[in-house]
């Protein structure tokens, strides 16, 4: 025999949530039994940070490490002073604009 979970979720989140289950060829259940399986393991929330300040997953080799280092010297720019006045000197802000334009741009 099972217990029944009750949950208090806005409609239209569920309507998309059971939109996407359907597409996995899933269910409501089987995400609550999910997630349920994934806290007793992992003892945290999916997305959220460990709270035991470690890793986490397995921390990666380190060749990994050589691999992903390497990778990021390669595709980084130099960027000059001058560049900073065309987004106003406030890189946060400009960001921060940017994502709000893309986001509109997905309404």
């Amino acid at each position: 025999m099972s217990d029944l979970v009750s949950a208090r979720i806005a409609p239209e989140i569920r309507r998309q949530g059971n939109e996407v289950l359907a597409q996995l060829g899933s269910s409501p259940s089987e995400l609550i039994r999910s997630a349920y399986e994934y806290v007793i393991v992992k003892h945290r929330l999916p997305g959220d940070e460990p709270r035991d300040g470690g890793q986490g997953e397995e921390a990666p080799d380190a060749a990994s490490l050589d691999a992903l280092v390497a990778s990021i010297a390669e595709s980084t720019v130099g960027v000059p002073p001058s560049a900073w006045n065309a987004i106003g000197g406030d890189y946060k802000a400009y960001i921060a604009a940017e994502r709000e334009a893309e986001y509109e741009a997905l309404a």
